[in-house]
């Protein structure tokens, strides 16, 4: 008969560290952890502070962004991913902080195969969203970790303060400067019924813009920060219970930081069955949150925008390259 162990404090302790380890070599580290992930404003990161956020390189250039969601999936932005590319010319640079160096916590994929949503169409249509697999699995660590993919029903409230990441322009045209650390920017979310509402206000005939049911939009309606070109694909971070789950997917806009445009991004969970049926990751059900309250007084309090015209507006427009005091892109991203 085996005897019982008696394990004291400083022998558990132990034991749960190599439980932790082998966890992470195992791949089953738990999702949407990150350390030091507190945000106030917009400012540079710090190494490992955004463990799931990728950089998507095309030819060798940082072109979007991208959210690894297990050890060999990543989320990305359908845009990111013209027909007329091959996938052979896509790399996945995971653990990077400095796009211009190159630590020993990065490391490097090609692209196995690349899954566009086949509901998308064009830039500011449904589906923005594709699934990249990598070429082989990454080993998880305090730099590369999966965020939590929420369940088809969760439901993120009006408000909540939610952070966009990204390498992109710190301004319409203006990129993001060497060493290129990457950037986080706190946003709160924002209805889909007052997004609609605010870009209606000096709309242009034959230019409409319609939030659809698989968007989210978040951001400031007086503008200056929002995310720009070069942050497609990105991850919108929303926290809840202690995790971090991949609420959004940097999508499209009508002009970086300007009054009354919002960033619009890829409701996750509404893809959380394709998601799981193609990369079979779990979806993780989103613990409790605070009651969503009514924003629309956001677009009633805010019509005065209405009398003068939004700065640089340039049509519908990709966030390609996270800029925090944005401009927008142009309807056709540039690689």
């Amino acid at each position: 008969m085996a005897q019982r162990a008696d394990l004291g404090p400083k022998r558990l302790k132990a034991v749960a560290i190599l439980l932790l380890l082998g966890s992470f070599r195992s791949g089953l580290a738990s999702c949407g952890v990150a350390s030091q992930a507190r945000v106030t404003g917009g400012s540079s990161a710090v190494p490992g502070q955004w463990p799931w956020q990728v950089s998507i390189l095309f030819d060798g250039t940082h072109v979007c962004g991208g959210s690894l969601v297990s050890e060999k999936w990543v989320l990305s932005a359908a845009h990111c991913f013209p027909r007329e590319h091959q996938k052979e010319m896509y790399e996945v640079r995971l653990g990077a902080h400095q796009l211009d160096s190159f630590t020993p916590e990065a490391e490097v994929r090609t692209v196995a195969h690349v899954l566009v949503h086949p509901s998308y169409q064009q830039e500011g249509s449904q589906g923005d969203i594709a699934l990249l697999r990598l070429s082989s699995p990454v080993s998880f660590s305090r730099y590369i970790r999966p965020i939590c993919l929420p369940a088809a029903n969760a439901s993120f409230p009006n408000g909540l303060q939610c952070t966009v990441t990204g390498w992109g322009y710190v301004a319409s045209s203006v990129s993001l400067q060497a060493p290129r650390p990457l950037q986080q920017l706190e946003v709160p979310l924002i209805s889909r019924e007052t997004c609609n509402c605010l870009y209606n206000i000096n709309v242009k005939p034959g230019e409409p813009h319609y939030i659809q049911q698989d968007m989210v939009c978040a951001g400031y309606v007086k503008g200056g920060k929002d995310a720009c070109q070069g942050d497609s694909g990105g991850p919108l971070s929303c926290p809840v219970g202690g995790l971090w789950y991949l609420a959004g997917i940097v999508s499209w806009g009508d002009a970086c930081g300007a009054p009354n445009r919002p960033g619009v991004y890829t409701l996750t969970s509404t893809y959380a069955s394709w998601i799981h049926h193609q990369a079979e990751v779990q979806p993780r059900v989103v613990g409790q949150t605070q009651e969503s309250q009514p924003d629309i007084g956001l677009c009633r309090n805010h019509l005065a925008f209405a009398s003068a015209p939004a700065r640089g507006r340039l049509g519908p427009i990709l966030l390609l390259p996270l800029a925090l005091t944005l401009g927008l892109l142009h309807a056709h991203w540039e690689l």
